[in-house]
């Protein structure tokens, strides 16, 4: 039975399901297109449209449409044409259980439709593989014809045939008695035909539906699916409600010997057996062995329950000679099957031993090419060491100057740093001098005034030794990097506390305006340094009873930080040297603090190490504002 439906869904797909139109309708149109066209391939697409319509109402005609096809095909090289074509016959042959030349036009066409990479067209060939290897319970191969039908369907999101190779698949579970694998895709389908709107099609899946059921001995499930299905197709006479009627008719048979049923087991029988007399009336008229053999075994089943032996044995008997002739049948076919295989694999080998030889011809003539190449190669190897050697000396003259421009700076940097470190040095030497020789003569006040100087002088040269040392480790690449996302306002309140105490001491007034939640993509410790060493300077640069501020907000791409203070600012030639280590930009804070500038070079280091800016407002005398940004990620 099942092999019907699959060959109606094979239907489904050729003429894109039912339409309002009637099928004459779309005949009539066809021909009428065939007629008076005058441009060939939409001739052929009528040809094969037209055939696919005539699949099971008249085969002949079918055939001669698509050997119609076929032949202006051929005549005009239109190689979809010649694939549709093959698809026609592979189905001709299916219908009449031709297999072995089924099989052959279905390779064929599929051959074609990848050649062409025509999604629906390998969509179709594949489907009407498994169709095929349905029929010979290669169950596995069927799978994953169908499955491949189903992937090429869903890329170019044709509804309709991906419904009907659900359905298909769920068949070939069902073969395979994985029943809820089953269930699964025939709802799967039933709810794309839904999408659809295409009832005729659910009418399909609830056949199906109802046959699984009935497996899982779920016979109630099982007749209300079915009759669902009945309710689609108006109750007609056709093949489809002859499955649905032989289905509800083992459905109250199995009903009727159960034995909660007992009291109504006489009407579930008749029942059962008015059912499967009406779907065998429809067999008989179609032909259908299978089915009619499968008819009079229930009916067998049904007397035999009732007592009537004489039935009972009547039907078994025609189900039995039924059966010989179909088994036999069956083997004939088998074995065309099998030799119409072997032929397909033997071609594939010839074709596999052709392709070899045109390799081996080919790798003759890429050897002529590459030693032509490999000579063009050397002539150009040679031409280009010249150029390298000209190129590397005019290199090695810019790397030269480089050089020489670092040792300046360099040079430049340590004599800062001798003038800047002897400084400190000097001072701090003094005090303790001082406090060797005459501290027993010091009061209280003198030795607190020297250990504060004593401290400020320490607190500077480790600054100084601090800068220096981050200097000498970027230059040399050893400042670990790992950017991170994080609060903001922790960081710079952190920042502030180590410089809060030199703050108080000039009652310079810090105000910090970030709001809680804001966070900035930004190395730590880097960007530690960079607010400490930038406020550093801000609060050596502002007088007595001054203020500072920090700012920070986030813009499109990142976060903007400003640091401003009351202080002193800075002149034109200041502000155009300030971040250029040859030139000297340094001077003493607004109570004499020693600064040499390095801390700002590193800033503008560590910034630009961020794809970072940084940049700089002042006014003589009224203050100045640092800015910088960090992106919100680092590329």
């Amino acid at each position: 039975m099942k092999k019907y439906i699959i060959l109606i869904c094979l239907l489904f797909i050729g003429i894109n399901s039912f339409s309002q139109k009637s099928q004459e309708q779309k005949i009539d149109s066809l021909k009428t297109v065939i007629s008076h066209t005058t441009v060939d391939t939409i001739k052929i697409k009528a040809l094969s449209d037209l055939s696919a319509l005539l699949y099971y109402s008249d085969s002949q005609k079918s055939l001669y449409y698509s050997n119609s096809a076929y032949a202006l095909s051929k005549k005009n090289n239109y190689k979809k044409g010649i694939a549709l074509s093959y698809n026609n016959f592979g189905v001709y042959y299916r219908i009449r259980a031709d297999f072995p030349k089924a099989l052959d036009y279905n390779y064929k066409s599929l051959h074609l439709f990848e050649i062409l990479n025509d999604k629906n067209g390998i969509a179709k060939a594949n489907n009407g593989l498994g169709t095929i290897y349905v029929e010979f319970k290669n169950y596995k191969q069927a799978l994953t014809c169908y499955k491949k039908a189903l992937k090429e369907s869903q890329e170019i999101k044709d509804r309709k045939s991906i419904a009907t190779y659900l359905n298909n698949i769920g068949d070939v579970y069902l073969r395979m008695k994985e029943y809820q694998k089953a269930l699964s895709y025939f709802d799967k389908a039933i709810k794309m035909n839904a999408y659809e709107k295409s009832s005729y099609e659910s009418g399909l899946n609830y056949t199906n539906i109802g046959i699984t059921l009935n497996f899982l001995k779920q016979y109630k499930k099982s007749i209300e699916a079915t009759n669902k299905s009945i309710s689609i197709y108006n109750n007609d006479l056709s093949l489809f409600n002859a499955f649905n009627k032989l289905e509800l008719g083992k459905s109250y048979y199995y009903l009727a010997l159960e034995e909660k049923n007992k009291t109504n087991q006489f009407q579930l029988l008749q029942k059962s057996l008015d059912y499967i007399k009406e779907s065998l009336k429809i067999f008989k008229r179609e032909k259908s062995l299978i089915d009619i053999r499968d008819s009079y075994s229930y009916l067998s089943n049904i007397y035999k329950t009732q007592n009537k032996p004489e039935l009972a044995l009547m039907f078994f008997e025609k189900s039995s000679n039924l059966n010989d002739s179909i088994f036999s049948n069956e083997n004939k076919i088998q074995i065309e099957f099998l030799k119409s295989q072997r032929e397909i694999d033997l071609k594939d080998k010839k074709i596999e031993i052709q392709n070899l030889k045109i390799k081996n011809e080919a790798r003759k003539v890429y050897l002529l090419y590459t030693i032509t190449i490999a000579v063009i190669i050397l002539l150009t190897l040679f031409f280009w060491l010249y150029l390298s050697k000209r190129k590397t000396n005019l290199q090695l003259k810019e790397k030269n100057k480089v050089i020489s421009n670092i040792n300046k700076q360099k040079d430049k940097f340590f004599s800062i740093i001798a003038h800047d470190l002897r400084g400190p040095f000097t001072g701090f030497l003094g005090l303790t001098e001082l406090l060797a020789q005459d501290i027993d003569n010091m009061d209280k006040e003198e030795i607190q005034f020297a250990a504060i100087n004593m401290r400020s002088s320490a607190v500077n040269l480790n600054r100084l030794l601090e800068n220096l040392l981050e200097w000498s480790r970027m230059e040399q690449g050893l400042i670990p990097f790992s950017p991170q996302k994080s609060k903001f306002l922790p960081l710079v309140k952190e920042s502030v506390n180590t410089l809060q105490d030199e703050a108080n001491k000039k009652r310079i007034k810090i105000q910090i305006k970030i709001p809680e939640d804001l966070t900035i993509y930004a190395d730590y410790h880097i960007l530690q340094s960079v607010i400490r060493n930038l406020l550093s300077n801000a609060v050596k640069f502002t007088p007595r009873n001054g203020s500072i501020k920090i700012e920070a907000h986030d813009d499109s791409k990142s976060t903007v930080v400003s640091i401003s203070d009351t202080g002193i600012g800075m002149d034109a030639k200041i502000l155009q040297n300030l971040f250029q280590l040859e030139v000297k930009t340094n001077r003493n804070g607004t109570e004499n603090e020693p600064s040499i500038g390095l801390g700002l070079i590193l800033c503008k280091e560590f910034v630009e190490k961020h794809n970072g800016k940084i940049w700089v407002e002042s006014e003589v005398n009224i203050g100045t504002t640092f800015y910088f940004n960090f992106p919100h990620t680092i590329s």
